[in-house]
């Protein structure tokens, strides 16, 4: 697209524009009206839509249009506001409200930190960072809760029966290596993502509740969760932080923007 801009055409279009917009628009014999303005930024920026729209430069015919759809739009935008009509109009003051929000947060661009700084937020945040402990599980299926059958199991388990031949066929896999918790959650539920952290290890147990049912289980690897080193993700600790501070700038500045205000609710002390 931005060779497209930088095409002879694009600037012959945009050219061609303003003189539309000199000769057709403003005018010469109204000065009391008022000005609608469309700059060579607005003409470049309609371009720059229709190249990435059609993948090609608009012809002047297609600027023309784009032009009178903007002065169209701007000339019942400012009529509407003369009116009265966008008082009240919950979607005009969220529109404008986002508007607001993003130019709060284009100026919200926080200083390059110091490394204490980040440490600071490193040490202040440790599960933002830390790698998860992640489990490694068997389990036998069970469609509904039979304690006869429980028991059964246990038995021929005990007796070196094959795990993999017992219980009711699943619709997922019978083993899992190295999920986090949160994974297991996602996939059985939390009660059973808690069933698997509390289990002894290389011992069948439970059963434990899912989604789908009950389960036998029996973790055969449980890793701890570990904190990573600073330095060897420094970049992501950098980048979560300047996020955090973007938000914390921004709610100053709409803090300091309501602060200009007296808000009065009526009946209310």
């Amino acid at each position: 697209m931005p060779n497209l801009l930088r095409e002879p055409l694009v600037h012959f279009i945009v050219a061609a524009g303003l003189m539309f917009l000199a000769n057709g628009i403003v005018g010469s014999g109204a000065p009391e009206r008022e000005i609608i303005r469309v700059t060579t930024l607005d003409l470049e920026r309609m371009a720059a839509v229709y190249a990435g729209e059609a993948d090609a430069a608009p012809a002047p015919e297609d600027l023309q249009a784009m032009v009178l759809d903007h002065v169209e739009t701007a000339a019942l935008a400012n009529e509407a506001r003369r009116l009265g009509l966008d008082e009240g109009d919950v979607v005009v003051q969220r529109r404008l409200a986002q508007k607001m929000r993003f130019m709060v947060d284009d100026l919200a661009t926080p200083d390059a930190p110091a490394d204490a700084t980040l440490r600071a937020w490193f040490e202040a945040n440790p599960e933002r960072f830390s790698i998860p402990a992640r489990y490694s599980f068997e389990h036998i299926y069970l469609r509904e809760p039979d304690g006869g059958r429980v028991t059964q199991m246990r038995s021929d388990l005990a007796a070196g029966a094959d795990w993999q031949r017992l219980g009711d066929a699943f619709m997922l896999q019978r083993a899992y290596a190295e999920l986090p918790r949160r994974e297991i959650a996602r996939l059985f539920g939390a009660e059973f993502a808690q069933a698997i952290a509390d289990a002894p290890i290389k011992e069948w147990s439970g059963p434990a509740s899912s989604a789908f049912g009950i389960h036998l289980i029996r973790v055969t690897e449980a890793g701890t969760a570990q904190a990573p080193d600073f330095e060897m993700i420094r970049a992501r600790i950098e980048e979560d932080w300047r996020v955090s501070e973007r938000r914390r700038l921004n709610a100053e500045a709409v803090a300091d923007i309501i602060a200009k205000y007296n808000v009065d609710i009526e009946g209310a002390e």
